[in-house]
């Protein structure tokens, strides 16, 4: 695990190389064990340059043969790579019986020459997460790639004479330098529906990210860059034929596999434990592969408050002879911290349930483990947290299951936390035309927002336009497709990302694998929420047997929740800093960071108060020019 930047430059000035410093400077939590710069000059266009740099995490092969950036000898192939390929021992295997040797025992090397063997198309063959920059000296081109779910980030931005890239925008604004500017879309689309990591926009202007399961080519004598391609998308319609039995019995061998991929370390290792059933399956997993591998579980619990998950941790710990490890916090600890999560983060965040994270992979690095498993993803992929029901009663009611449809909203509406009528509506909105959708979706006028400065810039007030395909009779497996890539799961998989390398942890996530995917989603959609309105069904039967019933037959749904009300109460008085005004907020209004106003008067729905506070700190703490 690391972080990686570079640059393509036209004058190929001098100070790159202290520029490329600069911005492997501003990530080394990322990569503390060692780093790495590497430049390139195209002897056919002497005024191009090519730079390339990592900071590393030392996971697999602890010796300097893992340094980077890599070249392969005779020099056409450099990489520079953040991640980890969790079936890089297959494909060792592989490319040995092709005839490769190999001088170290990382994943670095073999991903190498894996790339100049298959070029572009070695992308179809991993599994795991990586940020890859690769260099071909001789067909004169720097290919960025990103892993399928987007589990590494990759940032980058493109002048006339430059483009910049790191695994963080800190590091790449210390390397373009500069006072950075807001992004006034992407902070509207989140302080006005929680919307973020959706597009490739950032909250830089100018920068954006390289979508997950995408690749760009950079033409290194030009300067032109190609557009980014799409490499994975995994099909939805419903294909397998066998028995529900036969499903689960491939589910339950498919996770097993990821999960044992995923313990390849020559570092320490520990699960961070919500208390659910996705990382509660994790450490049942793990204990079913390794009967007599030490486990240590790392858990955020909130004693008092009704909606901790220390019962279900304790469930967990003693059905597995875990060894657990649990913090708390007040509203103190996240005023002390929330500076330093904001700064973290990189950019403004959804709520203070990151704050739980933070703390679970503080404590991890406190216990000296340097990777942990995760499980994220598992909602993503087997119609978790409610079941998606409106996208699985669209499906029934437009092939014409109308008594199944009932059914099921009679049996889901039993289950706690769940809102029919919502349900229903929303039920209903998927009949009108995505277009209309949207337009209906318009927030209520907020007391806040200088009407007039935002149709000044254009920006669009209305909700995100995200996941516009529309699959007849597969309309939840669409949208669970569209919540892996684009709203949803992208920003949860930052937030994890910061988190655990802000304290230079890796974070695995066994549930993101590309094979278990694409079979889950050729799977019928009520083996994914049941009739019965029994989200992740196939799951909870894969994994029974290694996780105590309990767990498995769980109707609620909380994971890292924090007693996020309470804490904000103390929060939202704090004043504004004058220094850093934000054009779009009614100037009169915003003394202190949540305006004087209560959620409801904002209008914006839940978390608007975290919302408010966390872009003024982030602005002010960033130095971003929001005017």
């Amino acid at each position: 695990m690391c972080g990686i930047a570079g640059s393509w430059s036209r004058e190929g000035s001098p100070d790159d190389g202290s520029r490329l410093k600069a911005g492997l400077d501003a990530i080394r939590h990322r990569g503390p064990d060692d780093v790495g710069q590497f430049e390139w000059h195209d002897s056919s266009s002497p005024r191009t340059r090519i730079d390339l740099g990592l900071v590393r995490l030392a996971i697999l092969d602890l010796t300097p043969a893992g340094h980077q950036p890599m070249s392969l000898p005779g020099g056409r192939f450099t990489i520079s790579y953040n991640g980890e390929i969790t079936n890089y021992v297959e494909l060792r295997d592989e490319l040995g019986a092709l005839g490769e040797s190999f001088v170290s025992d990382g994943d670095t090397e073999v991903l190498l020459k894996a790339w100049a063997r298959w070029g572009v198309a070695t992308l179809d063959r991993l599994e795991g997460m990586f940020a890859i920059a690769v260099l071909d000296a001789e067909s004169r081109t720097l290919t960025l790639s990103r892993d399928p779910f987007g589990i590494k980030p990759l940032f980058y931005r493109h002048t006339g004479d430059r483009i910049v890239f790191n695994s963080e925008l800190k590091g790449l604004l210390a390397t373009v330098g500069g006072v950075p500017r807001l992004d006034w879309q992407t902070a509207i689309d989140y302080l006005q529906w929680g919307a973020y990591d959706h597009t490739e926009r950032t909250f830089i202007d100018g920068v954006k990210q390289l979508r997950p399961a995408h690749y760009l080519v950079i033409d290194t004598v030009t300067g032109q860059m190609g557009e980014p391609v799409r490499y994975w998308w995994p099909p939805v319609a419903t294909t397998f034929t066998g028995s529900y039995g036969e499903a689960t019995d491939t589910v339950r061998s498919l996770f097993l596999g990821s999960v044992k991929r995923n313990l390849r370390s020559d570092v320490p290792l520990g699960i961070a434990l919500s208390g659910g059933i996705d990382s509660s399956a994790i450490v049942g997993a793990v204990r079913h592969l390794e009967p007599d591998l030490p486990i240590n579980t790392f858990s955020f619990i909130s004693p008092g408050f009704a909606r901790s998950e220390h019962e279900w941790v304790d469930r967990v710990v003693a059905a597995t002879g875990a060894t657990t490890h649990t913090v708390q916090s007040t509203p103190g600890d996240l005023e002390r911290d929330l500076d330093d999560l904001i700064v973290a983060q990189g950019e403004p965040f959804g709520s203070t349930s990151i704050y739980a994270q933070y703390r679970v992979f503080q404590l991890a690095r406190q216990h000296g483990v340097v990777v942990t498993l995760d499980g994220q993803g598992g909602d993503e992929i087997f119609a978790g947290y409610s079941g998606y029901p409106a996208q699985r009663m669209h499906t029934l009611a437009e092939t014409g299951h109308f008594a199944k449809a009932a059914s099921f909203a009679r049996h889901w509406a039993t289950w706690p936390d769940r809102n029919v009528t919502a349900m229903l509506l929303e039920t209903a909105a998927q009949f009108a035309p995505l277009r209309l959708r949207h337009k209906v979706r318009q927030p209520f006028a907020s007391p806040l927002l200088d009407a007039a400065a935002l149709r000044a810039r254009g920006i669009d007030a209305g909700f995100p336009a995200v996941g516009s395909e529309r699959a007849r009779g597969a309309r939840l497996k669409t949208h669970l497709r569209t919540t892996m890539t684009g709203y949803g799961l992208p920003a949860l998989l930052r937030h994890a990302d910061r988190n655990s390398m802000h304290f230079s942890i890796e974070s695995r996530v066994p549930f993101l694998d590309r094979v278990l995917t694409n079979f889950v989603l050729t799977l019928p959609e009520d083996w994914l929420i049941g009739s019965d309105g029994t989200s992740k069904r196939i799951l909870r039967d894969a994994v029974r047997g290694w996780v105590p019933d309990a767990i498995i037959d769980r109707r609620d749904k909380i994971g890292f929740e924090t007693p996020e009300r309470q804490w904000l109460d103390e929060l939202g008085s704090l004043p504004v800093n004058p220094e850093h005004p934000i054009g779009f907020l009614s100037r009169g209004r915003t003394n202190t960071l949540t305006g004087g106003l209560t959620e409801k008067e904002i209008r914006w729905g839940g978390r608007s108060h975290w919302r408010l506070i966390n872009l003024h700190r982030w602005i002010a703490l960033t130095g971003v020019d929001a005017s």
